[in-house]
């Protein structure tokens, strides 16, 4: 895979959880490093207050797919919050990957990673990223989802997707 590098880097940046439609639980990047037109790299770090933590062994690999969904979603926040300043962002939804590397079973204790994604192709309310969940120069994760998201909200759905009530 290329590398996936936003060129904007910068400090000014939304917090993240003004740009991603989770409640606090689920929100499981801590803040934007960089981001331009086509991209954007956020940051996690992992301890033992991590969502799916487990001791001895960490935060499971396969959770890099939602780091990497969350960060197209803080790229889809911000691009509504640049183009209109304070601006909610829409509720999106990741309906799939194909391509998807795993190498490693954990994300270890201690470990900050960066998340890099990048738009490959947009048409209307469906998107194609491609991802990485990085450890230094390391990949750990890398994978090709694809995003819907609505126009329109749904009745149902508000402006924060709380998934931890049933």
């Amino acid at each position: 895979m290329t590398t996936i590098t936003a060129t904007n880097d910068h400090c000014d940046f939304p917090p993240v959880e003004t740009l991603v439609p989770h409640a606090a639980t689920m929100l499981l990047i801590d803040r934007v490093l960089a981001a331009d037109d086509e991209a954007m790299c956020t940051e996690v770090r992992i301890s033992k207050n991590s969502m799916f933590f487990t001791t001895g062994h960490g935060v499971p690999g396969y959770v890099g797919i939602e780091y990497i969904a969350q960060t197209v979603a803080a790229y889809s926040g911000w691009r509504v919050q640049s183009a209109a300043p304070g601006s909610t962002p829409k509720v999106g939804y990741l309906l799939g990957t194909r391509k998807m590397t795993m190498n490693c079973d954990w994300f270890d204790d201690g470990a900050t990673l960066s998340i890099h994604v990048k738009n490959i192709f947009e048409d209307g309310e469906m998107g194609v990223f491609d991802g990485e969940v990085r450890n230094g120069d390391d990949i750990l994760v890398s994978a090709r989802i694809n995003v819907y998201q609505p126009n329109e909200p749904s009745p149902a759905t508000d402006s924060n997707q709380d998934t931890t009530d049933p």
